[in-house]
């Protein structure tokens, strides 16, 4: 299967639930957007959630090396204002290109499945730990618009 999400450069637009670690569902929605340069892919975005009458911002940025030829894996890394420095791989399975990622310290902990459903659109199930505890979760849709 051809993945378009990451292996191509455009604009997607997020929608869909967070939950916090108390399993709270509040509405994302958000935009990312995926660069392709010499030796590095950039996903640069921002998810905006809002929780009662205040809104919450989440930068995100993720260096991502290019997936080799017949390569199934590659590596990316993110630097996180409250978390840290996380590393990742992602792994693409057939339909799915599946995220797993680490802080430096080792506190923070994640997984991320990327469903492609077809060229423009994929679902997004997500997961972060502190420890042993959940800190928060997603379901989410992304939909390309350029």
């Amino acid at each position: 299967m051809k993945h378009t999400f990451l292996f191509q450069e455009g604009i997607w637009i997020v929608r869909g639930i967070y939950y916090n670690d108390r399993n709270r569902a509040v509405p994302l929605e958000g935009e990312t957007k995926i660069t392709h340069r010499e030796g590095v892919w950039l996903n640069e975005g921002e998810m905006v959630i809002r929780v009662d009458d205040h809104t919450i911002k989440m930068n995100n940025r993720y260096e991502i090396m290019p997936f080799e030829a017949g390569s199934s894996m590659t590596v990316w890394e993110s630097l996180n204002a409250d978390i840290g420095t996380l590393r990742g791989k992602f792994v693409v399975v057939d339909d799915a290109v599946i995220s797993t990622c680490l802080s430096g310290d080792g506190e923070y902990a994640g997984t991320e499945v990327l469903i492609k459903v077809d060229d423009t659109r994929y679902r997004s199930r997500g997961v972060l730990f502190r420890g042993s505890e959940k800190l928060s979760s997603w379901s989410v849709e992304l939909q390309k618009i350029r």
